[in-house]
């Protein structure tokens, strides 16, 4: 699971634990993403790149617990909101083990490519089309007032069109919400941070989720996957991107050219 693999990444709530190295006991994780080649994990304690892990998952109530073996792929320090996330490689699934995730991971995917399917910025996408958008997306999960990325940060991983699926978000300049700094609140069916998805720019304000909030995000790096592998399909996307820009621009000049009553 890199960064460049272009694989559906399905948004979970499955209960997982993990135990590194040769620590007798699982230790408490929390889980990001899950695809067929790995997994993203919140912990507590940071793990070095290539140590190897187990894992201990259960995707819902109905499935018994499976115990998998794998490697630390990558680890990113949060030092915003405190916390260690890890991408762990899948290094000896069974054909039982493969064949449950793939079939946990592929209703995702379809319950994730209706929504793209239906949402109003993507009307000129076929189905096909928003099959293959599956490739380049992330979903991304945020507990109440945690912070997606601050203004002035450049991490490429938070870079691209963020799409709300549920919650809301407060988008501000500095490093804390003020009142005085809010520049709006993003909620269900409104889009985000398009301009990093096509420009070499870092984030020009700070995000954070007023609630537990679900994001869809089209990645900077896939993105780029995208469009030399799917020309026309990145260009549809540039299309979406240029009637964001348009529309903001727009509702900005009115607000700043509005008349002042005295």
């Amino acid at each position: 699971m890199g960064r460049g693999d272009l694989v559906p990444r399905i948004i979970t709530r499955f209960d997982v634990s993990w135990r590194r190295g040769a620590e007798p006991v699982f230790a408490r994780a929390w889980p990001v993403n899950l695809s067929e080649t790995g997994a993203c994990l919140r912990v507590e304690k940071a793990e070095e790149v290539g140590s190897s892990v187990r894992l201990r998952i259960q995707l819902d109530p109905q499935h018994h617990h499976m115990e998998l073996s794998g490697k630390v792929i990558w680890v990113r320090m949060d030092e915003i909101n405190k916390t260690c996330y890890c991408g762990v490689g899948f290094t000896d699934l069974t054909t039982e083990q493969l064949e449950c995730i793939r079939t946990y991971v592929e209703e995702g995917a379809e319950s994730l490519l209706g929504f793209l399917s239906e949402f109003p910025l993507f009307a000129d996408f076929s189905v096909d089309d928003c099959r293959q958008l599956l490739r380049i997306v992330t979903l991304r999960e945020l507990e109440k007032r945690e912070i997606l990325y601050q203004e002035e940060s450049r991490d490429v991983d938070l870079q691209g069109l963020f799409i709300v699926q549920s919650g809301l978000l407060s988008i501000f300049k500095g490093a804390t919400p003020r009142p005085e700094r809010q520049l709006a609140v993003v909620s269900p069916g409104q889009i985000f941070g398009e301009s990093t998805l096509i420009a070499d720019q870092p984030h020009t304000a700070t995000v954070m989720a007023v609630n537990e909030s679900q994001l869809v995000q089209i990645n900077k790096v896939g993105f780029r996957l995208l469009r030399e592998e799917q020309p026309v399909i990145a260009l549809k996307v540039m299309d979406v991107v240029a009637r964001a820009l348009a529309s903001r621009l727009g509702r900005t000049t009115k607000k700043l050219f509005s008349p002042v009553r005295f």
